[in-house]
């Protein structure tokens, strides 16, 4: 594996991926992880996901319809799902029918119970949503 240009494919798809492909975020910040110790799964992996973002393009995803809230935030943890025993946290905040602000990551200490790592992500999606309504007041 030695000759296969993981860490370029990684690096040249992490970018645009976060910026605009919150579908694709989850698996390509799993596969980063992989950059020092990577295996053939791991490289057939990210290929499938090249080919994936490549064939839907033209695209787009769409959250939502056709609401009256001018804004309105989503937030959810699934607990002692992955072998590191750390739950996944994810948020996704609209404003109109956009999505503007996402976040899906690991959470930095291991929750005992459901109820707790749907704690820590309310916890980060409403300094997120703070964040977010002083920066709309701002404008």
């Amino acid at each position: 594996m030695r000759g296969v240009p993981y860490l370029e494919a990684i690096g040249c798809i992490l970018w645009p991926v976060v910026i605009s492909r919150p579908d694709a975020t989850f698996t390509i910040g799993i596969l980063s992880q992989f950059i020092q110790n990577l295996g053939l799964a791991h490289w057939e992996a990210l290929k499938r996901v090249i080919i994936y973002l490549g064939s839907t393009k033209d695209l787009w995803l769409t959250c939502g319809g056709k609401t009256q809230k001018f804004a309105e935030g989503f937030c959810d943890a699934d607990w002692g799902t992955q072998k590191h025993r750390h739950s996944i946290s994810g948020y996704s905040f609209h404003v109109g029918h956009g999505m503007v602000s996402w976040s899906s990551n690991k959470q930095q200490v291991i929750a005992l119970s459901t109820v707790e790592s749907e704690y820590i992500v309310q916890a980060h999606a409403v300094k997120e949503a703070l964040w977010l309504c002083t920066f709309i007041a701002e404008l």
